[in-house]
């Protein structure tokens, strides 16, 4: 706080009307081990420190991470310096603080265990991980097994009155591998979770281990694949890249102001029949869950489509004020750069508790098509155009996987697949630690077989 306040001072000694300091301070560690080998392991500590000023809408931004006053004060008159030459704009404000709820920080439940990980834990881990996937077949080959532990606290401090520290942990691991049988290869598979909870490691490790080793044994005795078009059904990782990513990006008020979001119009209007989505930071269960966002502001339960009816967009302090609304805490960034905009723990699912269950009653549903497990191509935001390859594929036949399927193309139009309704399940698959994500069944996919 001592080195927040000189910031702030010589900040506004340099002629700075409004300032803010993001400085973040912490330690990683992580082990890899490659193809049956221990590969690398890396430690990281250390602090940086980022200072964000406004003179007459000028924006101006540095960072550092030296810690002397004298290196503070020069960072303070290097950013000063770049608003002196930047173009104004009259959104370039500080927000005003709003109310954080103590009770919603992570550091007063950060287990003391988990920040103090030492190396021959994690490269115990990476290690586990990969034995872990290797015992459930002979055919399976670990390209790449890691686990990292991250730790570190972040203070966020402005002249308009945000004050804010919070320390978090967490635990990481990612699982990469493929299958051969003789002289046939099959397609990789990936995993990745990040966990608050020592506790549950155990149990998500296994199940990564599981998922990838079904998976890519699963790829083997890939058949061609057939052209139609029609009802696919996608897997959670696999329908946030193709279909739900336009939709989450057109939420953004920033696309909304410049005029990149095809949702910029339709306010109050049923986008997604069947469809609800909620971003909710308070859900500690979730790595994205926090007590406050990029500018100190509460991070709080955000509704963004209820039974389908899309009911806002999210906010940060510059879009606040270019619209003239309020931030719904959604500023995103560390303490090298000005603060972005996105969404933190999101949960998407079906709008009612009925429908099916899960990825077994979908693949009824589905009766006979395609089941795609991951999606690489491309996906244009604004418009919602997507074409790409179907990875991990399955062909579905009375309701059950027959086998796998060779790479095949896909094409659609996210927004006009959302306005067709999608069948999603009950049960929800935790992407990455953060988003809880459902199964998805969508009509009138392109699916085009060489």
């Amino acid at each position: 706080e001592r080195r927040a306040d000189l910031l702030i001072e010589a900040a506004r000694a340099a002629g700075a009307k409004e300032v803010e300091v993001c400085a973040r301070s912490g330690r990683s560690l992580s082990a890899k081990v490659e193809k049956g080998d221990l590969g690398q392991v890396q430690s990281d500590e250390g602090a940086t420190c980022g200072l964000r000023v406004i003179l007459d809408g000028r924006l101006g931004f540095a960072s550092t991470n030296q810690a002397s006053d004298d290196a503070l004060r020069t960072m303070a008159a290097e950013a000063v310096a770049i608003a002196r030459m930047s173009p104004p704009d009259e959104a370039n404000v500080l927000s005003d603080p709003t109310a954080v709820d103590p009770g919603a920080l992570m550091g007063p439940r950060v287990d003391p265990a988990l920040a103090a990980i030492g190396v021959q834990e994690v490269v115990e881990g990476a290690q586990g991980l990969a034995d872990a996937a290797l015992s459930r077949d002979p055919r399976l080959s670990v390209d790449q097994a890691s686990f990292s532990a991250v730790s570190g606290g972040t203070l966020l401090v402005s002249t308009t009155g945000v004050g804010q520290f919070d320390f978090d942990a967490a635990l990481s691991l990612s699982l990469m591998a493929l299958a051969v049988d003789g002289d046939e290869t099959g397609g990789f598979d990936y995993r990745g979770v990040a966990v608050r909870d020592q506790a549950t490691l155990p149990a998500e490790l296994d199940r990564i281990a599981g998922e990838v080793a079904v998976s890519c044994i699963g790829n083997l005795g890939a058949r061609a694949g057939k052209t139609y078009q029609g009802p696919v059904l996608f897997a959670p990782g696999a329908l946030q890249s193709a279909i739900l990513q336009p939709l989450l990006g057109s939420a953004s008020a920033i696309a909304v102001q410049r005029g990149r979001s095809a949702l910029s119009d339709r306010l109050g209007e049923r986008v997604a029949p069947g469809l609800s989505i909620v971003d909710d930071p308070t859900d500690r269960s979730s790595i994205g869950a926090r007590a406050f966002d990029r500018e100190g502001l509460a991070a709080r339960r955000f509704d963004l489509l209820e039974d389908g009816v899309l009911k806002g967009f999210i906010h940060n302090g510059y879009s606040a004020a270019v619209g003239g609304a309020a931030s719904t805490g959604h500023a995103q960034g560390g303490a090298r750069g000005v603060p972005g905009l996105g969404f933190h723990a999101l949960v998407i699912g079906p709008s009612a508790g009925d429908g099916p269950a899960d990825e077994a009653a979908l693949m009824r549903a589905l009766g006979e098509g395609l089941y795609i497990q991951r999606f690489s191509g491309s996906v244009d935001a604004a418009s919602g155009d997507f074409s790409g390859t179907a990875k991990s594929a399955r062909w579905i036949a009375g309701g059950e996987v027959q086998h796998a399927v060779q790479e095949v193309m896909i094409s659609g139009n996210a927004f006009e697949t959302l306005s067709r309704g999608l069948q999603v399940s009950r049960e929800l698959e935790r992407l990455g630690g953060s988003s809880q994500i459902c199964w998805g069944l969508a009509d009138g996919i392109s699916v085009t077989a060489d």
